[in-house]
């Protein structure tokens, strides 16, 4: 999808461009398309969610047949506290794009996720969230971003594929802050530094389908000890698919695991995942491997927030924002009103320069 500046007629709404389509963008770019602003959206990936991510693949089965499969490999699930993502939520549970997850809980080494009892998904995959927020705003996905450039009258980007046409007023940065720092680095030295120098964590992710193990059930498991942080039977969440006589697993790794392990080759990495998961759900006996494989998520989560970090960065002056996850918590959630919070910026102090500080605030009463 390929466009050039629009129209006169049409430039008298702010045109506004925001780099990065997951969670903490699609929310930003939702607030301000309803505001009355002609905004732009670009990833680097082949679609929109970031780490409200799903993949899908096949996999061959005993009888030779190629049989569909889905991983959620990114973020598993979400909860609302907030009234701003709970209305957000509320619209998709009555639209179907969000569905209610009770999960059954491993009992062996439980330790509790931090949500709550209320659990949610998008449905038929979580991407469907970020695609519901977005809704029918302009997309360009397929390329990163690889500088911005001020000229006469805003900004202008560059991809992989050259100079991008459109002018726009304000650029939106709402990336993992490792690779907003290089885009900053011209234009707002301080957030570039403070940007770089944000601790993420990486995470492993084994996604496999295996035989049905003869264990205890469970939808939901995380272990206290080992190299496993957290084990979902994806088969299982509202709108997906199972597989009879199956199990399609999402283990993912621990913090600590992941990072000493962070350049392991992709095999090395897959054999001890399916020995931890094996260990799990299947306790002294044997799983029969129908598919797996690995991802590694370099910026997974922020390792912390520092107390007192605004919401967004929002420089009005240059028309120039930053928001994501990481200035306000690991959570789907976080991203969410942080993403509100740069749009909410951005409209409330048009002509003055100013740094937004409501997401760390609000989420901090949560």
């Amino acid at each position: 999808m390929h466009t050039t500046t629009p129209p006169a007629s049409l430039r008298s709404a702010p045109q506004i461009a925001i780099v990065g389509a997951g969670m903490a963008g699609a929310a930003c770019a939702r607030t301000l398309a309803a505001s009355g602003a002609q905004v732009t959206l670009f990833d680097k990936s082949r679609g929109v969610g970031g780490r409200l991510s799903t993949r899908r693949t096949v996999w061959t089965d005993a009888q030779g047949a190629e049989q569909p499969v889905q991983f959620d490999h990114g973020a598993t699930h979400f909860s609302a506290h907030s009234l701003a993502f709970q209305t957000v939520v509320q619209q998709g549970l009555a639209e179907g794009w969000i569905a209610r997850w009770a999960p059954r809980m491993g009992l062996q080494d439980a330790a509790p996720d931090g949500l709550g009892s209320d659990r949610f998904v998008a449905v038929p995959g979580m991407p469907a969230l970020c695609h519901a927020l977005i809704g029918a705003l302009e997309v360009h996905c397929g390329a990163p971003v690889t500088a911005l450039h001020r000229v006469r009258g805003g900004w202008q980007i560059e991809r992989d594929g050259g100079l991008w046409p459109q002018r726009f007023d304000h650029i939106v940065l709402a990336l993992p802050p490792a690779q907003a720092a290089p885009l900053l680095r011209p234009h707002a030295t301080r957030w570039s530094e403070a940007a770089a120098q944000v601790p993420m964590q990486v995470c492993w992710t084994l996604m496999a389908v295996t035989d049905e193990p003869p264990g205890p059930a469970f939808d939901l498991l995380q272990p206290s000890h080992g190299p496993l942080d957290r084990i979902v039977r994806n088969d299982r969440k509202p709108g997906r698919t199972p597989i009879p006589g199956h199990a399609v697993w999402v283990a993912q790794a621990s913090a600590a695991w992941s990072a000493s392990h962070v350049d392991a080759p992709a095999a090395a990495v897959s054999e001890a995942l399916r020995d931890a998961l094996r260990a799990v759900v299947n306790p002294g006996g044997s799983l029969r491997w129908c598919h797996s494989t690995v991802h590694r998520w370099l910026y997974a989560r922020p390792a912390r927030t520092p107390l007192g970090t605004p919401g967004c960065w929002w420089d009005a002056a240059k028309g120039l924002g930053v928001c994501g996850d990481f200035l306000v918590g690991p959570q789907v959630e976080a991203a969410f009103l942080s993403g509100l919070d740069m749009a909410q910026a951005m409209r409330s102090a048009p002509a003055t320069r100013r740094t937004a500080a409501h997401g760390a605030a609000r989420f901090a009463r949560l």
